[in-house]
């Protein structure tokens, strides 16, 4: 599908999805985790695990191959189930990157052979080459209890944050666009997410951070005011404590691949 914009809510849903971005970037939700997408990227989102892709208001066209799969059917392929009960045990999701050409190409072509027995071929290929590949594990939601998600609540807190990040973003407003109390969001939030709103708002800059660290030729410290912190000491405080490393190094560690 080729689209302005990703625009599903966040949801979940009992199968297993496959999503392949051919087209755009921009942020991903899975369970706890949220980063940047772009072009390449091949995520399988586990069974029942809150999910979300939000494009950059930068990129003109999206477009993603996405499948839904029944787990029962899976579960009869040994290969498979090996890889649901890894998910099961550990994790929301499977991101797989730096697909080549010929597993790109088989990529689509499992989401173009429609709900058909060539289908069920071709995930098996895929299946057995993606397992030549590492994969990074998405990490699981703390709260099992997935479904006092509010789904709605939470979707307009994505694109609030999306659409206000750069700024000074206050609970008070946050919590007035969901009809709460500030003490009731914040409370809630954690709950859904596992981690605080503050926590969960660092990460999304940090993330948006990386993107342009990657992508852009800003300063580190332009970048700093450009993802919403007050400061470049809090930024480099901030960076380190989510990506383990600093601003600097994490360039660095670009350069180097």
């Amino acid at each position: 599908m080729e689209q302005q914009a990703f625009t599903a809510y966040w949801h979940y849903h009992p199968e297993v999805e496959l999503t392949y971005i051919t087209k755009g970037r921009g942020l991903r939700f899975v369970g706890d985790e949220v980063s940047t997408f772009e072009e390449g990227d091949f995520i399988w989102v586990a069974p029942n695990v809150p999910h979300q892709w939000v494009s950059s208001k930068e990129v003109e066209k999206v477009e993603a191959y996405v499948i839904q799969i029944d787990t029962q059917k899976l579960n009869q392929i040994p290969e498979i189930k090996s890889l649901l009960d890894l998910l099961d045990q550990n994790g929301s999701g499977l991101n797989f990157t730096a697909l080549k050409t010929k597993l790109k190409l088989n990529c689509i072509s499992l989401f173009q052979a429609g709900s058909n027995p060539k289908q069920l071929l071709i995930l098996l290929d895929l299946i057995h080459q993606l397992g030549q590949y590492n994969a990074e594990l998405i990490p699981m939601m703390k709260n099992s209890e997935q479904q006092i998600i509010g789904n709605e609540r939470l979707d307009i807190i994505h694109r609030f944050i999306f659409e206000h990040y750069q700024q000074q973003i206050e609970l008070d407003t946050l919590s007035t666009k969901v009809n709460m109390t500030k003490t009731s969001f914040c409370r809630w939030f954690k709950q859904a997410k596992g981690i605080s709103f503050v926590t969960y708002l660092h990460q999304f800059r940090i993330e948006q951070a990386c993107h342009l660290l990657k992508n852009s030729t800003l300063t580190k410290s332009q970048i700093a005011y450009e993802v919403g912190f007050d400061s470049i000491s809090q930024f480099n405080r901030t960076f380190k404590k989510i990506k383990g490393v600093s601003p600097s190094e994490f360039s660095k560690n670009i350069s180097l691949t």
